[in-house]
């Protein structure tokens, strides 16, 4: 689940510190697409960094956009500075150059709106979050970390892009409306006064825009110019967690905006583009949630998925959410099929053409029609999946190599009032099995999921890790000697649980 749980100990404690869109070629349009799996802190996440990938192929390779105009935050790169960077570049260009159409996707781990009770202005965790109890205080009315993208922060700076249309998708635990929306809807100046529930318009936000009294006592309506639109996708409420599963290999909210993507896409001619409006997008989206069950449980039953329309549902429903090229061939022509050999290190794996699922292999040899193709790989038993374009051409052959192997780097500290000094070895496990001490350099772990364990004088600490070819991961443990702060002296906070 995309959700964050943190428990603060006592005695030795050990804190792991790592723990769409207008037509083709549209100069303007622009998307900065965050996913994270790997957390130097947090546990792990399944498919954030592959769902958010995957998109970025669909916006590139088969949406149209320019490449230099996608920017793709994954893994260790996205901390916080970064983000903080991009969303701050963007808003300088759109001042310069106001933007069509701009994306936003962030597919991580969320925070709920409270913790302990206590109303919170933490909303999603970069990769270099950290939970640790020195990193949280009290304003006297809210918790405040700033190791988190706060909901204030990013609602004013998505409220200052200059640009026609925003899409923005959350694919994160508690991205509902009602907390996050209600701050970006009060800088454009409107609110939040319902929810639809029935129909198409089932969990889309009712909005109004606010009347502003000025001093001579006529009101006004405040906020965006009336030509400004945004649709705002998440994945659940503000109550609810979002959840990732293997048997979709997929985010819940990112499974079913591909599923009807491609859907469209095998749908449309490859000589053709297929416009998907907004409207057409979640009431689809609502609808894969109400039918497909894993493990007996429908994806609604779980979490529902949420849309906030600025101004309203009616101006917004026919704005662009992505226009794709078609995949299906208006008449089988009698050329050679081109050849894609993928090299999986003699690991068996599970390859996908344009969604559609093939056997298992290893180093597999694909006869494929002239064309261009979404390959998706997934290793089942770690849960690794990796998607690349293939341009194939009639009676060629052409060859990529898909890395299986990571590395994960296992160090310790001792931390006492904040100062961080060498620490002890660690007795260091991976899937259960001794792997040696920290510090400790493993460069040949199989990429995707694995247990990691810890333990030192009779304390052990577990937690998930994602291993990627690309993305190194190093685990940093600090040891506390003394116990946990107590209440009253934990600057307003307490024993942080979330």
């Amino acid at each position: 689940m995309r959700i964050l749980r943190h428990l603060l100990g006592a005695a030795f404690v050990l804190l792991p510190l790592f723990l769409f869109c207008q037509g083709a070629g549209a100069a303007q349009d622009r998307a900065l697409l965050i996913g994270i799996s790997q957390y130097t802190e947090l546990n792990s996440l399944r498919y954030a960094d592959a769902d958010v990938l995957a998109f970025s192929q669909l916006l590139t390779d088969f949406g149209g956009y320019n490449k230099s105009n996608v920017d793709l935050l994954l893994n260790q790169q996205a901390t916080k500075n970064h983000i903080v960077e991009a969303i701050n570049k963007v808003i300088r260009e759109s001042e310069k150059q106001p933007i069509d159409h701009f994306v936003l996707m962030f597919a991580g781990h969320g925070v709920p709106g409270q913790i302990n009770n206590k109303t919170t202005s933490i909303f999603l965790a970069p990769s270099d979050a950290s939970t640790t109890a020195n990193n949280f205080y009290s304003t006297g009315t809210e918790v405040v970390n700033e190791t988190f993208i706060s909901k204030a922060w990013l609602a004013r700076q998505l409220s200052a892009i200059n640009a026609k249309s925003i899409l923005i998708i959350l694919d994160s635990c508690y991205s509902g409306t009602r907390d996050f929306g209600k701050l970006f809807l009060e800088n454009e100046g409107y609110s939040v006064e319902s929810f639809g529930t029935e129909g198409t318009q089932k969990g889309v936000a009712v909005v109004q825009r606010n009347l502003v009294v000025a001093k001579n006592g006529i009101a006004s309506h405040d906020g965006v110019a009336a030509a400004n639109k945004v649709a705002y996708f998440a994945s659940s409420r503000e109550d609810q967690p979002s959840a990732e599963y293997d048997e979709l290999q997929h985010g819940a909210l990112s499974y079913s905006i591909f599923e009807y993507v491609r859907q469209a896409q095998r749908d449309a001619y490859d000589d053709e583009r297929k416009e998907l409006t907004v409207e057409e997008v979640y009431a689809n989206v609502t609808k894969i949630f109400h039918e497909v069950t894993v493990e007996g449980r429908r994806l609604d039953q779980v979490n529902q998925p949420i849309l906030m329309a600025i101004p309203d549902f009616t101006s917004i429903k026919d704005m662009g959410f992505i226009s794709v090229q078609g995949v299906r061939k208006r008449e089988i022509k009698a050329a050679e099929p081109g050849i894609l050999e993928i090299d999986t290190d003699s690991e068996k794996v599970e390859i996908s053409v344009d969604g559609i699922k093939g056997p298992s292999v290893a180093n597999a040899r694909l006869a494929l029609p002239e064309g261009r193709h979404l390959i998706e790989v997934y290793l089942r038993g770690t849960s690794y999946r990796y998607s690349f374009t293939a341009d194939i051409v009639s009676s060629q052959t052409i060859r990529k190599n898909v890395a299986m192997r990571g590395m994960l780097e296992v160090e310790s500290f001792w931390l006492k009032d904040g100062n961080k000094t060498p620490g002890p070895p660690l007795d260091v496990y991976i899937d259960g099995e001794a792997v040696g001490q920290s510090h400790l350099r493993l460069s040949n772990l199989l990429a995707g999921a694995h247990l990691l364990e810890v333990r030192y004088q009779g304390l052990m600490k577990q937690r998930r890790v994602e291993i990627r070819p690309d993305s190194p991961l190093s685990v940093k443990y600090s040891i506390i000697r003394e116990p946990a702060p107590e209440k009253k002296n934990d600057n307003g906070v307490g024993n942080v649980v979330f």
